[in-house]
């Protein structure tokens, strides 16, 4: 099943056609949730830029917590993904939901390729470049350039993008076939699945220079991943601008960008601010443009004069505490239901999230299909001490240590969390790390026997979700956990077309069997995606992953 829009056609081969611009699809009337009621009405712009106008506008400030450690887009953080985001171009993407401003799934729309075909028997898919787009340095892009790029991924092993490339039925470069310099086939022994198309429009997939690249790179960087730390060279609306390692990055509008969703600010810079409050004080005070928050900070924030807090439901980006099974005191399944029962959910939501994430009681999201609340995930603090008082360890539970992001809504929550398991007499240390730390020892190194996290996966699909945090060889799997069924399962459901929703529901209850039945996990909360926004900004949109297309910003009328 081919997953493009209504005006995809059908016959001997399925093919999708521009029948209207990129950017008329999504500047479109709408708006993302607004929290504060006093702020101006944000919409999409009604007209495109003319050419004397692309690039004119105001430098944008956003401010995050932390420097990235590369910007590699297949060895990805979110906010890394948001850079990736305006400095590179993926061959399909998606419309924007007129109603929400979200990114629709649902409706796939052209980027690097204008056209593709999916044959007849469901088993290839042929990309068709657009024979105008164009690296910064002027160079085309290339079959040669996205048959590069997703090789880096499977051959490299780069972590998230093997993964997300992985998911989409892709497994070995033998499947592509480089057709001619703006054609590429790519052959699926077991037939397209459920979300082989709309994998192209992830942000761990986005295309790359091969020549840059390569003229770059030290003779033992094969892939180019010292190289691409520090450096990028994109076909995207922004181009890789001034950088101060630990400060700030820029990205400068593209002026000579090929695409239609051409940038009207002239400049996006990235400033590093670790502090939240710090942060907050910069939006309030309006010299900064955006900038992600804790909901302390965002509850702040409701009564500003000069910024908006936006927040929409995440999809299936549940926050989990879980554990390595094998790793004490949690070899002991009672105790791993004893920390389940003692978790006071309603005190997360309540006094960490203060009305910016959603209660959630099963590893499904409460909007994903198959959510049903489970009553195990509810607070009883007796039950959690007769519990450890049959467990193999007594009274002698052995503490264990819980490295999480410091500064963080989950360190707000670990807190919480630590202070209820004393009260069952288990002892949780909690280990402040930074981001960069973090991601290193949980996506680089795959070594966390306990963790407070979550993850937005590309599609609001518990499957999908299960496959990247719990297959044996996920990049995201970083407690190590292996179920030859489940595995099985995960990769089986990618497999499913759409509408054989019972098959796939099937697995799903599988896959939850065995992850509540040996209770491996505690869902704590369901993420919202939340930003905090200059009042004088419009168009704002959220991609998954609570990423937003700079591109399509204009100042509000």
């Amino acid at each position: 099943m081919a997953d493009a829009d209504a005006s995809q056609s059908t016959g001997n081969d399925m093919r999708y056609h521009q029948t209207t611009t990129y950017l008329r699809i999504l500047l479109v009337s709408g708006a993302v949730a607004l929290i504060n009621g006093g702020a101006s009405a944000q919409v999409f712009a009604s007209s495109e830029l003319a050419a004397d106008q692309v690039g004119t506008g105001p430098r944008l400030i956003y401010l995050h917590h932390e420097y990235p450690a590369t910007l590699d887009p297949q060895n990805t953080s979110a906010f890394v993904g948001q850079l990736a985001m305006e400095l590179f171009d993926t061959l399909v993407t998606y419309a924007i939901d007129p109603e929400t401003g979200v990114a629709d799934q649902t409706s796939i729309v052209p980027r690097l390729a204008e056209s593709w075909d999916i044959s007849d028997d469901n088993t290839e898919l042929t990309f068709h470049l657009n024979p105008t787009a164009k690296f910064w340095d002027g160079s085309p892009v290339t079959a040669e350039d996205v048959y590069w790029s997703i090789e880096r991924a499977l051959v490299g092993r780069m972590g998230w993008g093997t993964t997300q490339i992985e998911t989409g039925g892709i497994y070995d470069i033998s499947q592509m076939e480089i057709v001619d310099p703006q054609t590429l086939k790519i052959t699926y022994p077991d037939g397209l699945g459920r979300y082989s198309l709309r994998n192209f429009a992830s942000m761990s997939l986005t295309i790359m220079s091969k020549a840059a690249c390569e003229a770059a790179r030290s003779e033992q960087d094969i892939w180019c991943v010292d190289w691409i730390k520090n450096n990028a060279m994109g076909s995207g609306p922004y181009m890789l601008g001034d950088r101060q390692s630990g400060q700030y990055l820029t990205a400068v509008a593209n002026k000579n960008y090929w695409g239609e969703a051409k940038p009207y600010y002239s400049e996006v810079m990235f400033r590093v601010v670790p502090d939240p409050q710090t942060r907050m004080l910069l939006m309030e005070s309006g010299e900064a443009s955006f900038a992600s928050l804790t909901p302390n900070e965002y509850s702040v924030l409701r009564n500003s004069s000069n910024a908006t807090v936006f927040s929409v439901p995440s999809q299936q980006d549940v926050a989990v505490m879980r554990w390595d099974p094998e790793y004490p005191p949690f070899d002991d399944p009672r105790i791993r239901e004893a920390v389940i029962r003692a978790i006071p959910y309603e005190r997360l939501v309540t006094e960490v999230c203060r009305g910016f994430c959603t209660p959630v009681q099963n590893l499904v999201g409460v909007s994903t299909p198959g959510y049903e609340p489970d009553p195990l995930f509810t607070q009883d603090q007796q039950m959690a001490k007769e519990l450890v008082a049959q467990s193999s360890y007594g009274d002698d539970v052995p503490s264990f240590e819980v490295p999480v992001v410091q500064n963080s809504t989950h360190m707000a929550a670990a807190v919480i969390i630590q202070d209820a398991l004393r009260s069952i007499d288990i002892d949780m240390e909690i280990k402040p790390l930074t981001q960069n730390a973090f991601d290193d020892i949980a996506w680089g190194k795959r070594d966390l026997d306990v963790s407070i996290h979550s993850m937005g996966p590309w599609w609001n699909d518990f499957m999908y979700w299960a496959y990247w945090m719990y297959r044996s060889d996920s990049a995201t799997n970083h407690i190590q956990f292996s179920d030859a069924a489940l595995d099985q399962a995960v990769v089986e459901a990618l497999l499913i077309p759409q509408e054989n929703e019972a098959a796939y529901m099937k697995l799903q209850d599988g896959v939850l069997d065995i992850l509540v039945g040996e209770r491996l996990a505690a869902p704590l909360y369901q993420v919202n995606w939340s930003m905090s926004v200059s009042n004088n900004i419009c168009n704002v949109n959220k991609f998954p992953w609570g990423t937003i297309a700079f591109s399509w910003l204009r100042p509000c009328e």
